[in-house]
C-alpha cells in the first residue's frame, strides 16, 4: 500500500512499557531484497560528543565538560536499561535522555535522503521521525517525509512482521489498513507512535567503496508522534538488536546476520566504522575470542554474556551472573557486593587508596595522580562462558583532569542488570553473529 493515506490523525500517545517482539528463531522471517549478494558495506560511527562530524559536536566544550557530560549521559542511559529488564515504573531521573553514545548516517528514500540516527543494540526497532508530524520534538536535522519518496509503502495489518509484532504495542487502523506501533523508552518519559513502512536504503560496498548496494523493503517505524525527551540532533533510532526486525536480521543471509565494529579512544578524532558482513579483524595481535550468547527472557533483545568471574592477577571473585553488551551505556555497570570486592583488588593491586572526598568524581573508583605520581594499572580479566576477556589497562582505565579512573561503576542493587559499557570496548574488534547467536572479540588498534 502506498502512503497517500499516511497524513490520517493518530491519537495522543500513551504511555507504555519496552515494546517487545515475539521471538523468532533464524532465519528471520523476511529478509530484504537487495541488488547484490554477499556483499558487506560499513557506515561511519560517530561519537555523539567527540566527533567533529557529529551534530551534537560542540568544541568550545574542555575535555573535563566532555567527559562529564558522558558519565550524566551513561548514567541516564543504565537507568533505561534498569526500567527494560525490571519493568521499572518508579524510575525518576533529571538527567539527560540519552538512547546511546554514537549516532550513524543512513541513506533512505526515492530520492534518497541522509538521515542521522542514535546506534542502539538492545532494541529492534528502528524508526525515524516522519512528516506531517501531529506531536514531535524539536529536530536540528532532515525529517524523512513519506509522502515524497516514491519507494515508501506502509505496512497493512495482514502483512506477516506485523502480526508478529507483540499485541499489546501494536494494533491495526482498519479504515486505512495501517499496522500501527507505540513504543517507549526506559521509564516512559520518551515515547514514539506512528505507522509501519518499508522503504530502500542504501549503502556503499566494502569491495571497492564506490558500488551502490540498495536494499528494498526494509521495515521500519514512522513516527509522527514523540514528545520532546529525544535528541534534537538525531531522526530517530537504528535498531541492532537481537531480535527478528533489526535492521541485522532484515538484512540476513546477505549479510551472514553479522555486524561488527570496533571503537577508538573517544579523544583520538578518529573514525570509526560500523562493518555489515564477515568483516571480523584478522590480523590482531591477540587470539580471538568467541563466546556464545546467552537467551534472556527479560532482556530478549539484548546481547547477554555469561559472567563466571572478575579476576586481576591470582586474585579472583567467583560468579554466577548474567552481564550484557551495550554500545550507548558509556561505563561498565556491576552489582554492589561485586564493586566493593573489586576496589579492594584493584586498590591492593595499585597499592595507593582512592579518591573520596571530590564530588567531581563521585560513583567513580578514582586515584589521584599528582599525590600517587606512579600508577600500576592492572589488567581485569572477565571470565565469560567460553573464555577469558582481557580487558588492558589502558582500556579500562580513563584519564580525568588530575585523576585517572575505573571505568566500571556500581549499580544501587545486587541483583540489577550488569552491563559491558563502550569504554571497556575500546580497541576490540567486536563481531556479532545473530545466526550462530554467538560474539566474538578482537584485541586490536581501532585508531585506523
Amino acid at each position: 500500500m502506498k502512503n497517500n493515506h499516511f497524513n490520517m490523525f493518530f491519537p495522543m500517545l500513551c504511555i507504555f512499557t519496552l515494546l517487545s517482539y515475539t521471538y523468532l528463531e533464524h532465519p528471520t522471517l523476511i529478509e530484504a531484497s537487495q541488488t547484490r549478494t554477499k556483499n558487506g558495506f560499513t557506515l561511519d560511527l560517530i561519537h555523539r560528543y567527540y566527533s567533529p562530524i557529529s551534530p551534537s559536536y560542540n568544541n568550545s566544550m574542555s575535555s573535563k565538560e566532555l567527559f562529564r557530560r558522558v558519565l550524566l549521559s551513561s548514567a541516564s542511559r543504565y537507568q533505561e536499561i534498569l526500567s527494560q529488564q525490571l519493568e521499572t515504573k518508579q524510575l525518576q531521573t533529571n538527567l539527560i535522555p540519552n538512547e546511546g553514545d554514537y549516532l550513524v548516517k543512513l541513506t533512505v528514500g526515492t530520492p534518497s535522503i541522509d538521515l542521522f540516527a542514535v546506534l542502539v543494540t538492545n532494541s529492534d526497532l528502528t524508526w525515524f521521525q516522519c512528516l506531517p508530524c501531529t506531536l514531535c520534538y524539536t529536530q536540528n536535522t532532515t525529517f524523512f517525509d513519506p509522502q515524497i519518496s516514491s519507494t515508501y509503502n506502509t505496512l497493512g495489518c495482514d502483512a506477516q512482521l506485523c502480526n508478529s509484532l507483540d499485541s499489546t504495542h501494536t494494533n491495526c487502523d482498519q479504515s486505512n489498513d495501517f499496522c500501527r506501533y507505540w513504543y517507549s523508552y526506559g521509564n516512559g518519559t520518551s515515547l514514539t507512535e506512528g505507522v509501519m513502512g518499508t522503504d530502500s536504503f542504501y549503502f556503499t560496498s566494502n569491495n571497492d567503496g564506490t558500488q551502490q548496494l540498495d536494499f528494498t523493503s526494509i521495515l521500519f517505524g514512522c513516527g509522527s508522534q514523540q514528545n520532546e525527551q529525544f535528541d534534537m540532533n538525531s531522526a530517530g533510532v537504528l535498531g541492532l538488536g537481537n531480535g527478528p526486525i533489526s535492521l541485522v536480521s532484515q538484512l540476513g543471509s546477505s549479510i551472514d546476520y553479522k555486524f561488527s565494529y570496533c571503537l577508538p579512544f573517544f579523544d583520538s578524532n578518529q573514525a570509526t566504522k560500523l562493518r555489515f558482513g564477515s568483516n571480523l579483524y584478522q590480523n590482531s595481535p591477540g587470539e580471538i575470542l568467541t563466546v556464545p550468547l546467552l537467551a534472556s527472557t527479560s532482556a530478549p533483545n539484548f546481547y547477554n554474556l555469561g559472567l563466571n568471574g572478575i579476576s586481576i592477577g591470582q586474585t579472583r571473585m567467583s560468579l554466577n551472573r548474567e552481564i550484557s553488551i551495550d554500545t550507548g551505556t558509556s561505563l561498565t555497570y556491576v552489582n554492589p557486593l561485586i564493586f566493593y570486592n573489586l576496589e579492594a583488588m584493584v586498590s591492593s593491586a595499585i597499592g595507593a587508596n582512592p579518591v573520596s572526598n571530590d564530588p567531581s568524581v563521585d560513583g567513580l573508583l578514582c586515584y589521584d595522580t599528582v599525590t600517587t605520581t606512579v600508577l600500576s594499572l592492572p589488567d581485569i580479566t572477565f571470565h565469560l562462558i567460553g573464555g577469558d576477556l582481557v580487558f588492558k589497562s589502558r582500556n579500562i582505565f580513563v584519564s580525568y583532569d588530575t585523576y585517572v579512573c575505573l571505568s566500571i561503576a556500581m549499580s544501587s542493587n545486587d541483583g540489577d542488570p550488569m552491563v559491558i559499557g563502550n569504554m571497556a570496548q575500546i580497541n576490540f574488534e567486536i563481531e556479532f553473529d545473530l545466526l550462530s547467536q554467538t560474539v566474538s572479540f578482537a584485541p586490536t588498534d581501532c585508531s585506523y
